[in-house]
């Protein structure tokens, strides 16, 4: 399973993201699981849309969801898209966001 992250140039979330990974090897519910977590730049998200089961959006590039959304949609995507809660973001705190992207996964099963 793939969670991706999308900001400006992927610089700013790969800090959250080496913290989310962090989280995960030390979780005994989720370590082990073939669980990735990745950043990339809003230009080159597209690229590595392939395995993500959900794409997580930095706050600062927020204006551009429904972009990522239709650009999913149209490459044969159907994932969840949405944007990393502000506070969470800005403390860099991996747990809200993994909660968040987990149980947008799990709605979006339901939805099927």
């Amino acid at each position: 399973m793939k969670i991706l992250l999308v900001c400006y140039g992927g610089l700013s979330t790969s800090i959250l993201v080496n913290k989310m990974v962090k989280a995960i090897s030390e979780s005994e519910k989720f370590k082990n699981r073939g669980i990735e977590v990745e950043a990339w730049g809003k230009e080159e998200y597209v690229e590595h849309l392939d395995g993500a089961r959900v794409i997580l959006l930095g706050p600062q590039v927020s204006m551009i969801e429904n972009d990522v959304k239709n650009t999913a949609k149209n490459n044969g995507y159907d994932i969840p898209v949405l944007v990393i809660d502000k506070e969470a973001y800005a403390m860099m705190d991996p747990v809200p966001v993994l909660k968040e992207a987990f149980l947008a996964i799990k709605n979006h099963k339901k939805d099927e």
